[in-house]
């Protein structure tokens, strides 16, 4: 057969499965998206409502601050500080999750940008809760870990508003 009509033929048909196959992964896309969108909306009308409770502060970025214990004394972490902390997490989404980060050491570098801008208000002995919009958190990646206690599988979706209570135990300061 002539290589010609062989590619005649061929061509014409690899093109439509490439379309037909791209159509199914597009009502996928579409049925993502739309659930992103939800998770988006879901978060944006929580953080509405939650803006308009007593004892909720803004910050400039747009993340919620609620004191539950301030102790005026402690010691306040900056950037490139060692934190001890007792994280958990509840992802906001049509429904809510609870995660949890028991007693972790970790850098302020590398975090999810509410903890890192959020701690900073904080002082040890102190114990806020934060209620993070999605840009804030993780975003528009799907993030996926294990919390420690309970011990389970994490998944926050794209676009999901997060509140994180964080009670801050102690900062070790970065060496200078």
């Amino acid at each position: 057969m002539n290589i010609r009509l062989l590619l005649a033929i061929a061509t014409p048909l690899f093109v439509a499965s490439i379309f037909s196959s791209c159509d199914d992964d597009d009502d996928e896309d579409t049925a993502k998206l739309n659930s992103y969108q939800e998770n988006k909306e879901y978060g944006e009308k929580f953080l509405m409502e939650k803006r308009a409770e007593e004892g909720i502060t803004e910050s400039p970025s747009g993340l919620l601050i609620k004191v539950n214990t301030l102790n005026p004394t402690g010691i306040r972490p900056e950037d490139g500080d060692t934190i001890y902390a007792v994280v958990t997490g509840n992802k906001i989404e049509n429904k809510q999750n609870e995660f949890r980060y028991d007693t972790i050491r970790t850098s302020m570098h590398g975090q999810v940008k509410a903890l890192v801008e959020g701690v900073k208000y904080m002082t040890v002995g102190s114990d806020f809760d934060f209620y993070s919009p999605y840009y804030l958190a993780y975003g528009t990646i799907t993030y996926e870990g294990v919390s420690r206690e309970p011990k389970m599988k994490v998944t926050v979706s794209p676009y999901s508003a997060v509140k994180f209570n964080v009670k801050l135990l102690g900062v070790k300061k970065l060496d200078k």
